[in-house]
């Protein structure tokens, strides 16, 4: 009886042990870090602040979309975009990821914005186009990596970023033919 005690602690704590190792801390658990073309309405949505859309209306292909809708930049349907909360750099800071929603994503791409919090309100720092996206619990210079990928019928194609102090810049991309 004792025996099977001491086996469901050690189960119990070696299940614990394994989800902080994979899910990172408690927070980033409960963080949504996987973003999906394929499933493009976020897990956990957040409200966008007015200082994101005003970055946003200034988007090339955001602009190119409200003329092609005939629709005003004052009035950019905030239903083009999902937003789910991440923090990249620490926890007090509320970062954002923005997913375009039709008519700014199409099958099998869909284009992120990764928004970081300042004093000042929300600055942009990473803008692409991409199948998935990945937030990574690795660091460097205090934010979370981020990386993108992209399918075609032959390649699966991915680009990591590291932020530099301003922005999220390419570090490496590998592309690997599927066989």
């Amino acid at each position: 009886m004792r025996n099977n005690r001491l086996m469901v602690k050690l189960r119990i704590f070696l299940m614990l042990c394994w989800a902080g190792v994979a899910g990172g801390t408690a927070s980033n658990a409960a963080e949504q870090r996987h973003f999906s073309a394929e499933d493009s309405r976020v897990k956990k949505p957040a409200a966008i602040p007015e200082k994101v859309l005003v970055i946003l209306r200034k988007d090339k292909m955001v602009q190119d979309a409200l003329e092609n809708e005939n629709t005003p930049s004052e009035s950019l349907p905030v239903s083009w975009f999902s937003a789910s909360a991440i923090h990249l750099s620490t926890a007090n800071r509320v970062d954002l990821v923005v997913v375009g929603q039709p008519p700014l994503s199409g099958a099998n791409t869909a284009t992120f914005w990764v928004f970081r919090a300042t004093s000042h309100g929300y600055e942009l720092v990473l803008n692409a186009p991409a199948h998935d996206l990945f937030v990574r619990n690795t660091r460097w210079k205090g934010y979370r990596e981020i990386e993108l990928s992209a399918e075609t019928a032959v390649d699966i194609s991915t680009v990591a970023f590291r932020f530099d102090g301003k922005r999220y810049i390419r570090y490496r991309a590998r592309t690997e033919h599927i066989r």
